[in-house]
């Protein structure tokens, strides 16, 4: 369970306060979750919209920076910042792991520091910030 003040320093860490802190309890659950004896929802819906919401924001972060850079050339940069590799390092950054909420088979087979389930998470984290304040 998430306790009050962990979610508070996560919180401050991502630089946002939920006004809806369910969302950012459903962007830390991973699916392996429901298959617990009170199945609840899972992180995989704002994952995708947090994909989109990263892939907009670094496009446009890129399109403003580089006005003269020809579209080959942002693309190029867009993909080496905006891939697996980069969201798994920021969830380390802002040390996820520790909050995801999965099976105990998971978590015993190293989930919690498992590139994939952190970069998916850092993207459901990135979409409940999106849909909680825009």
């Amino acid at each position: 369970m998430l306790k009050a003040r962990a979610l508070k320093d996560l919180c401050a860490r991502l630089g946002h306060d939920f006004s809806d802190p369910a969302l950012l309890k459903v962007a830390l659950t991973h699916a392996s979750a429901r298959a617990g004896a009170r199945p609840q929802e899972d992180n995989e819906r704002l994952e995708f919209l947090g994909d989109r919401v990263l892939g907009l924001a670094v496009a446009e972060l890129l399109a403003d920076s580089f006005p003269k850079a020809r579209e080959g050339e942002l693309a190029r940069w867009f993909n080496h910042l905006v891939r697996a590799e980069t969201c798994a390092e920021i969830a380390q950054e802002w040390e996820l792991g520790a909050f995801i909420l999965m099976s105990g088979g998971e978590a015993g087979s190293g989930g919690r520091s498992k590139k994939t389930i952190l970069a998916n998470a850092c993207e459901a984290v990135l979409g409940a910030i999106f849909a909680d304040g825009g």
